[in-house]
């Protein structure tokens, strides 16, 4: 049997397949400009090789519904965008109907998180990332999963196999992303201009960046007596943490890990990590964000 899982890089897409012992079996990537125009042939290819379960690229997740569940409503939630724009996971979740696929999760959602860091949150650690920490899972009990991307960094804390807090790549700064916005800058721009994707996504200060993941990641370190996993494109740049070599994606290869503990593979006995519930706007109570809920119901 085989099993894949995809990693919606920024810059480009991984698919890993692996078969019921977690043996890597294929992995390619494919520069993400051309998911837009490539989705469907890329779909067939994967098709092709007759996958017994693929896990989806899932943006900011939701718990493992079944491609045939997808629908605008649940497209919305995973991107947190118009549902009929054209874009790379929009249009790779719309040409993956064909396989046997589910969405995975993030963080924001998983049931071992406690409740009380999920308020005014939605971006914990995306479920590409969720993966990744899926994929260390199977070396470590217990570790701070530093994800330094080349866009965004995002931080993941795993204690005795749980995943108990998480800050993803618009919460804290990354190299490209800026992160978290003060509140007052949101009010100006609100009032004034307008906040956009593109102003969460660019002006980054990776400086600024560095210097809150080590903070971060060496408080609960030094809390829980555990190591600093630091993973993704970026590693080499921050300087600490201990690193490791693979020719792959660890997201892809976390992905296609949980398509095999789903379908009761070697990795099954990691799948109660994943228990989670409800969806990544879930947890919001701003003031006016009954307005969202409203226009979520339209869809």
């Amino acid at each position: 049997m085989i099993f894949a899982g995809i990693d919606p890089g920024s810059e480009s897409y991984a698919i890993a397949f692996v078969d019921e012992l977690g043996r890597l079996i294929k992995y390619y990537e494919i520069p993400t400009e051309l998911i837009i125009n490539g989705s469907i042939s890329i779909v067939k290819y994967i098709a092709d090789l007759r996958p017994k379960l693929v896990a989806l690229p899932s943006g900011h997740g939701l718990p493992f519904y079944k491609i045939s569940n997808i629908q605008d409503k649940e497209i919305f939630l995973l991107t947190l965008a118009n549902p009929q724009k054209t874009g790379p996971l929009h249009n790779f979740i719309r040409a993956a109907r064909v396989l046997n696929g589910v969405t995975l999760p993030s963080v924001v959602e998983l049931e071992s998180v406690p409740e009380y860091r999920k308020i005014n949150i939605i971006d914990m650690g995306t479920a590409d990332k969720l993966a990744s920490t899926f994929f260390y899972r199977t070396f470590f009990d217990s570790f701070v999963l530093v994800e330094a991307g080349r866009h965004f960094y995002s931080i993941i804390v795993v204690i005795d196999g749980k995943v108990i807090d998480g800050f993803g790549g618009t919460v804290i700064p990354g190299p490209v992303a800026p992160g978290a916005l003060d509140g007052e800058i949101a009010y100006l721009l609100s009032k004034y201009s307008k906040i956009t994707k593109d102003t969460i996504y660019t002006n980054g200060n990776k400086k600024r960046a560095i210097e809150i993941i080590k903070i971060i990641s060496e408080w609960y370190s030094t809390k829980y007596d555990i190591p600093i996993i630091i993973s993704g494109k970026d590693k080499y740049n921050i300087d600490f943490g201990e690193k490791f070599e693979f020719k792959f994606k660890e997201s892809a290869t976390g992905a296609s890990y949980i398509a095999n503990a789903i379908c009761g593979g070697i990795y099954r006995k990691y799948i109660d990590m994943l228990k989670s519930s409800n969806t990544p706007i879930y947890y919001v109570r701003l003031k006016g964000w009954e307005e969202i809920i409203s226009l979520i119901k339209t869809l």
